[in-house]
């Protein structure tokens, strides 16, 4: 039997790139399909509208292109089922039931806010988000009567905000805004809300990249790096090789996730961001702030934190790409942003920590230097998932205080502790350790080191796969 036999299936914007791949591979995998797009195409027009750009990339993008029929044809070629018709209304009439809507429908395009036309806006924004939410909200009834379903809906990476991409940037905050409204509201009725950030071929990347590539090489006189187009390329594969984290997404296994943003690109990447939550906060008792006291009082505190963030990187947010694996030119040359868990952050993350002592992110706010005459040194640490350091050993007391996380720690000769938010470790002199984050966790701590004699003694390195192994389990 097929993964997805007897399921029901509406994807909107299946008539080419991600939509069509989606709705290909849903209906491979046995379930029925209900299709929706544009009208058919005129593909003279389409022709004319390419006919800037050189013939090779004209007829890469013309294979791309197609509507609603031309993919409901292809799906009954390979014996699924299919009407494109009509949606939600379509799905229960042909086949009684909606068991997943993908709302994957995007109009895709870049402008600034000077340069966005109101017409642009309204392509970007209203009819991207207009479309999600009338889908869901035809289709939630009926999911609840059946008793659950799954929504996937289609953002962007664009949503964290991208420069020359307002209009884009805002449709899709705009989508992430909607699906965690909406998986909060959908729970009790075991209906799940997920969005995703897809990266795959598609007619709208390859023009807009395009685009980019061309106006950067004539501004620069330079192509762009052959291993980084490669990299490129290979994220914007098949459509269909993304799907399956999609799929994935639809089964029980995940009937406890909703409300979240994953990034899935066609070359087998795929991201989870972090919620947006308030990590730093000053309040007044009574009366109300002035603005004489507010310069006083904020650089010192929640502007020290704001201060104390990484800049975000206007495409990607993962500070482990090489530029090689970035999906796209940056447009402003800001680097990487960095993993910061919310509690931690109240410190400032800091700055990447030496690269010769930890392995993975590692972030460290010195908050009282290791060179101090009091010969004793405080610091506030985050590392990312699985990040560590190697042996190491202290000629003082060293204290560390866990503020958040899950983490692990070991002594030499003895076994791996895992450690969490509010246990305090207590590390005697001489004694040889290391600590980091536990596999799949982020970890924060302030470490303090209380009269050490002489400088920390670095000790034999434990490499990723080594600490694989001492973690197992943990």
């Amino acid at each position: 039997m097929k993964r997805f036999e007897g399921k029901v299936v509406v994807v909107t914007g299946s008539g080419q790139g991600i939509g069509r791949g989606i709705a290909l591979y849903f209906a491979r995998n046995g379930a029925a399909i209900v299709t929706n797009n544009r009208k058919p195409l005129d593909m003279n027009k389409v022709r004319a509208s390419y006919a800037d750009l050189p013939e090779a990339e004209q007829e890469k993008l013309i294979a791309m292109r197609g509507d609603a029929q031309t993919t409901a044809d292809q799906i009954r070629k390979e014996g699924g089922q299919d009407d494109a018709k009509r949606l939600i209304d379509t799905a229960i009439s042909a086949f009684g039931r909606i068991d997943i809507l993908v709302n994957n429908a995007a109009g895709l395009g870049q402008g600034t806010v000077l340069s966005t036309t109101e017409a642009q806006w309204d392509m970007m924004t209203q009819a991207k988000m207009k479309g999600a939410f009338l889908t869901m909200h035809n289709a939630v009834p009926y999911m609840i009567k059946q008793g659950g379903g799954t929504i996937l809906n289609s953002a962007s990476d664009a949503w964290v905000g991208i420069s020359n991409l307002c209009a884009y940037s805002a449709g899709n905050a705009g989508i992430v805004g909607l699906t965690k409204s909406a998986a909060e509201e959908l729970l009790q009725y075991n209906i799940t809300v997920n969005a995703y950030c897809p990266q795959a071929a598609s007619p709208g990347h390859e023009v807009e990249f395009t685009k980019t590539v061309n106006t950067l090489t004539k501004a620069t006189g330079e192509t762009l790096d052959p291993k980084k187009l490669a990299s490129i390329n290979r994220q914007h594969g098949d459509p269909i090789y993304l799907a399956p984290f999609l799929g994935y997404l639809c089964t029980k296994d995940c009937s406890d996730i909703t409300g979240q943003v994953f990034g899935v690109t066609a070359g087998g990447r795929i991201e989870f961001y972090s919620d947006s939550r308030v990590i730093d906060r000053i309040e007044k008792d009574e009366g109300h702030w002035t603005i004489e006291e507010l310069a006083k009082e904020l650089p010192g505190t929640l502007l020290k934190t704001v201060r104390s963030q990484p800049a975000h990187n206007t495409w990607a947010s993962d500070t482990d790409k090489t530029p090689e694996a970035e999906d796209t030119p940056a447009t402003n040359g800001a680097s990487g942003d960095t993993f910061i868990s919310p509690e931690a952050a109240l410190f400032g993350p800091g700055e990447p920590a030496p690269e010769d002592k930890f392995h993975g992110k590692a972030y460290l706010n010195m908050i009282l230097g290791f060179n101090h005459p009091s010969h004793c040194s405080v610091g506030a640490v985050t590392l990312g998932p699985g990040a560590h350091n190697n042996w190491h050993t202290h000629f003082g007391y060293q204290v560390l205080l866990v503020t958040d996380g899950e983490g692990c720690y070991q002594e030499k000769g003895g076994p791996v502790r895992k450690l969490k938010k509010g246990d305090v470790v207590v590390v005697k002199p001489g004694v040889e350790h290391w600590h980091g984050a536990a596999p799949g966790k982020w970890f924060s701590h302030v470490g303090m080191i209380l009269n050490e004699t002489k400088p920390t003694e670095g000790g034999p390195e434990i490499t990723p796969e080594e600490y694989e192994k001492l973690t197992k389990g943990i």
